[in-house]
């Protein structure tokens, strides 16, 4: 639910009373540090002996292969010194313009490159069980401990983990190896088809954090199924009533020892205060060497529950007590919450509807300077921005988020879509297997997460015994988790599988059994250095670019767009969900676009500073009343232009000097307009009404000529850390006499730098090889840098020089680790959490969400029996199309273009419809622009205009006799013959960097055959 004043007034506090304390206090939250647990025990006041240590620090790294560098013995004394979360190619990302063609970006450095690290165990680990884990790596890991070879790992996006204890050594250095190789096979092809810049930047090495889990022989087991085949602790609700929840739970218990052991299991129930709530215990005999299972269950009285707008975190403790010594405590955060989606009322948890609305995120996370490697407060950064503009869906696409994403996503309220790992497309054999067995680990490690809500199977259809096959694993490995399981673009051959429909724009109800929630929409992109087109310097164009630039949007435009779109498709429609934009920042995966150096789709951009449509879609989503006026008060003398606000009121005022030029024409709910405003230097207020009393207001005041520069740093909680991998955010502002920003500000700015840090440059979307020097160009008057820590503690200056202006000067300190033997004690940093007050709970309402999921679905109903041609129709674009129509001479030929009629047809369409698409979307492109499921077996046809040059997807199409004519032009025709069930695949007009310039938009036909061969999709680049 969109965030409330009082509750951000309150995390505000809780952030400023926090900063100041040490950081192993944060990382107590994680998810097992368990301080104090063996309390659970009575009359065992010892230590809970389990760590969670830091193995973030300290590694020598060499981006080269190095033969025998898994020996403990090689010599790596002139390797680079790195820190975790790492990646080679934060020096080589977002300094080349887009390919297009959803292609990604390609000249990244890529091979086989090596970790390795010195460690030495304290004493308390001596007899312990240790093992290591690691979240992330890309793509393929291998791991040697003292030149033991622990196993290989494909996936790049799932945790995994070894069991170091049979060859780690006490007292002494240990070497651990770890060879990364990020080369990326042909497209589709190889072991892992979703390692491809299409899907995600392919940036190497070990981007994740690392950690080691030190345990007692007898211990619950880690929520680590790869290579280790441990499950952990599941738990999840049997029942809820306003007065009482009945939470059941399975812990697998391993007894390392050599001998049987009889053993009490204790779980606990812990609210935020540390104070326990509920208990039970149960016996056990445990066998040597083996795991067990123990379930138990308790009930919690007068339950706080879950929600978006009160995302209320208890922890689950497990306690392995033997011979009156609490050998081991594990615990995991868990919420309780009730929640279902209904096809014809959308989303409701805990008892009440729910309208879902925020972004598709990448789990690289790319950030321009940093690549995909950032410390965990960035990650957190990153998703309290979306909290704090109202979001509160979340959707990782197109593989599995990190655990701090999802550990965020429970603290701040995202009911979150997680995916394994998919690269768009079925497959067979070893990547396959790859596949589903990530999609089982996924789901044992992130089982446990309240925001959760829905299992992704894939980006894109699969085979329907493919589709039963992962739901099949949802059943075995969530079977008590009321999850739902869902495809985007799925066919309907799957729908037994499916519990939910997951739409993209144009796609919803495809399958019209099932609820549908939306996972990617407003898919338009704008660069942040664009204003608008009466706004110097680039006044909305993209210079010599602007040719090759087929959305046409500038902030302004993006915006509205965003707004248009969102109260359009999902906002007005009280039976759907709602859903993800796509995408929240600005990145180098899959562009679309070849005039920046990033695909600019997001609101927020590679460096997360915000444009205009994140503050427009705050002032729709966010419950705290807000009015935002669209853009900036710092016009050419004469402008006249239209001014636009966003408020969720019935009107809304706008007043220039003091003047009311009177309230704005409402519409798409939220959108307020001024036609024909005359700039006039000095301030332009905008007031939002509800019920005529003053809701919210927001002043933007013209700023005076560029007098100084203005630097402003970011640091983590706690304070900016010397560990080798912490980094420390710059902003760096052009501002007026009076400390004004200078909003049309677009200027280069150079850097000196003195001190134990490392420069990591911002960037300048619309310049290639723009990152990573001492200069860059602010944009819209500001941009952003990072400052990487080294492993030295101490002061860093810089100094922000433009002739002209006033420099800045900045001094800032790191802070010094306490590493132990290349461990750290002090986890992660990440921001505390806060809640608002608790809301009320509707009994009956929440007794009629206890519906079970994981059940098959209903059977499909009549949704089919129509005659439609085409059982499923994707039409991405921004126009209107899809529809089918009997074709007849005279009709118009577009959606979109009262002028542009269907002079004549061939007779090679007689009996054909026509699938009209809109003219409007001539120039557009996209790899999914159109994909459909024929119906029945079908001869597809396509008219093209011969003025837009034939792409190559176009090839694998047949050139059919005749031509449709439209107002006297002809259009040349190709055919396709598709087998009911075959799915047709069609990107835009044009390939990405074709100028369409006057050629008209495609248009579609489609009529019945009989006995054809076996059909064949067609898929674009």
């Amino acid at each position: 639910m969109p965030i409330s004043a009082c509750r951000l007034r309150a995390m505000k506090m809780e952030i400023r009373r926090h900063r100041r304390l040490c950081l192993i206090m944060v990382g107590a939250l994680a998810w097992s540090a368990i301080p104090g647990g063996s309390a659970m025990a009575a009359g065992n006041p010892s230590p809970a002996p389990r760590q969670k240590l830091n193995f973030n620090v300290g590694w020598r790294f060499l981006r080269d292969d190095a033969p025998g560098a898994e020996k403990p013995g090689f010599n790596d004394s002139s390797w680079a010194r790195v820190s975790c979360p790492h990646t080679w190619n934060d020096v080589d990302s977002f300094d080349n313009f887009a390919t297009g063609g959803h292609q990604g970006e390609s000249e990244l450095w890529q091979g086989a490159a090596w970790y390795r690290k010195e460690f030495t165990l304290p004493a308390s680990a001596l007899g312990k069980k240790v093992f290591i884990e690691f979240e992330g790596v890309r793509q393929i890991a291998d791991v040697w401990l003292n030149g033991r070879h622990l196993g290989q790992d494909k996936t790049g996006f799932i945790p995994f983990g070894f069991d170091l204890t049979p060859y780690i050594k006490s007292g002494e250095p240990n070497v651990l190896a770890l060879k990364a190789d990020n080369t990326v096979a042909k497209q589709f092809t190889g072991d892992t088809p979703w390692h491809h810049q299409n899907w995600h930047p392919p940036h190497g090495g070990i981007y994740r954090d690392v950690y080691l889990h030190v345990t007692d022989p007898l211990h619950v087991t880690l929520p680590l199924y790869a290579h280790l085949e441990s499950e952990g602790i599941y738990a999840w609700v049997e029942s809820l009533a306003k007065e009482r929840a009945t939470i059941s739970i399975t812990a697998e218990i391993h007894n390392g020892q050599s001998q049987a052991t009889d053993a009490t299991v204790q779980f606990s129930l812990v609210d935020r205060e540390g104070k326990t709530v509920a208990q039970s215990s149960e016996k056990a005999a445990l066998p040597a060497g083996g795991k067990l299972k123990i379930a138990s269950r308790f009930a919690a009285a007068d339950p706080h529950l879950w929600e978006p707008a009160y995302p209320y975190l208890y922890q689950i403790r497990v306690s392995v007590v033997a011979g009156g010594v609490t050998r081991d405590v594990a615990q995991t955060s868990f919420g309780i919450r009730n929640f279902r989606f209904d096809r014809n009322t959308g989303f409701w948890i805990n008892g009440h509807p729910l309208k879902l609305h925020g972004w598709g995120h990448k789990p690289t996370q790319e950030w321009a300077g940093l690549g995909a490697a950032l410390p965990d407060w960035l990650t957190d950064y990153t998703l309290r921005q979306m909290w704090e503009a109202g979001g509160n869906f979340l959707r990782w696409g197109h593989s599995a988020g990190p655990a701090e994403g999802a550990d965020c996503a429970d603290k701040y309220g995202f009911v979150t879509l997680m995916p394994g790992v998919d690269g768009e497309r079925d497959c067979t054999g070893t990547p396959w297997a790859i596949r589903t067995a990530a999609f089982r680990d996924m789901i044992i490690h992130y089982r446990n997460h309240p925001s959760i809500c829905i299992w992704e199977g894939g980006n894109y259809n699969v085979s329907p015994a493919h589709a039963a096959e992962l739901r099949d694993i949802v059943r075995k490995w969530d079977p008590e988790g009321k999850r739902y399981f869902g495809f985007r673009m799925a066919a309907p051959g799957m729908l037994p599988s499916l519990d939910i429909e997951l739409g993209t724009v144009g796609r919803t109800r495809a399958l019209p059994t099932l609820p549908v929630v939306e996972t990617e929409y407003d898919r338009t992109e704008t660069p942040r250095r664009l204003w608008d087109k009466f706004s110097p310097p680039d006044f909305g164009r993209f210079g010599k670019m602007q040719e090759k630039n087929t959305y046409n949007l500038d902030q302004e435009g993006f915006a509205t767009n965003a707004i248009a779109d969102w109260w359009d498709l999902f906002g007005s429609k009280p039976d759907h969900s709602g859903g993800a934009n796509w995408i929240f920042c600005d990145g180098t995966h899959g562009s679309r676009q070849v005039t920046d150096v990033a695909r600019a789709t997001g609101e927020v951009d590679a460096v997360r500073l915000p444009k205009e449509a994140y503050f427009a879609l705050q002032a729709t989503w966010a419950s705290e009343p807000r009015v935002h006026l669209i853009g900036h008060w710092n016009y050419p003398a004469d402008t006249v232009k239209t001014m636009y606000a966003v408020a969720r009121a019935d009107t809304a005022e706008l007043f220039i000097n003091g003047r009311s030029l009177g309230r704005g024409e409402r519409s798409l709910d939220t959108l307020f307009t001024w036609k024909d405003v005359n700039f006039e230097p000095g301030e332009i207020r905008v007031v939002a009404y509800r019920n005529d009393k003053q809701l919210a207001e927001q002043t933007k005041r013209t700023a005076g000529e560029p007098a100084a520069l203005r630097l402003t740093p970011t640091t983590a909680p706690g304070g900016w850390r010397a560990d080798g991998s912490d980094v420390a955010l710059l902003d760096v502002e052009v501002i007026d006499a009076k400390g004004l920003r200078c909003p049309t500000d677009q200027a280069r700015v150079d850097f000196e730098i003195s001190g134990p840090a490392i420069w990591r440059g911002s960037y300048n979307g619309g310049k290639e090889s723009s990152a990573n020097h001492l200069y860059f160009d602010t944009e819209c008057g500001i941009n952003r840098a990072s400052l990487r820590s080294t492993l030295q503690a101490g002061k860093v200056t810089v100094t922000a020089r433009r002739p002209g202006l006033a420099s800045a000067i900045l001094h800032l300190e790191s802070r010094p680790v306490d590493l132990q033997g290349g461990l750290l004690a002090t986890l992660p940093a990440v921001y505390p959490s806060t809640l608002p007050p608790r809301p009320a709970i509707d009994d009956g309402a929440l007794a009629d969400l206890t519906v079970a999921r994981n059940q098959p679905p209903p059977a499909p109903g009549p949704a089919t029996a129509d005659d439609r041609l085409f059982s499923t129709f994707a039409y991405t674009g921004n126009g209107a199309g899809g529809v089918e129509d009997k074709l007849s001479a005279g009709m118009l030929a577009y959606t979109d273009d009262a002028l542009l009629y269907l002079n004549s047809f061939p007779e090679s369409l007689n009996g054909a419809r026509v699938i009209r698409t809109a003219n409007s979307d001539s120039g557009y492109w996209a790899n999914d622009y159109i994909v459909a499921t024929a119906g029945r077996d079908i001869e597809v046809f396509i008219a093209r205009d011969p003025k837009v040059a034939p792409p190559d997807w176009l090839k694998s199409w047949q050139a059919a006799k005749g031509k449709v004519m439209v107002n006297g032009r002809e259009l040349p025709l190709w055919s396709l013959r598709l087998k009911k069930d075959d799915v047709l695949r069609i990107p835009g007009n044009a390939d990405q960097g074709v100028s369409v310039k006057s050629g008209l938009n495609f248009i579609l036909f489609a009529r019945l055959g009989e006995g054809f061969p076996p059909g064949r999709g067609i898929d674009g680049p």
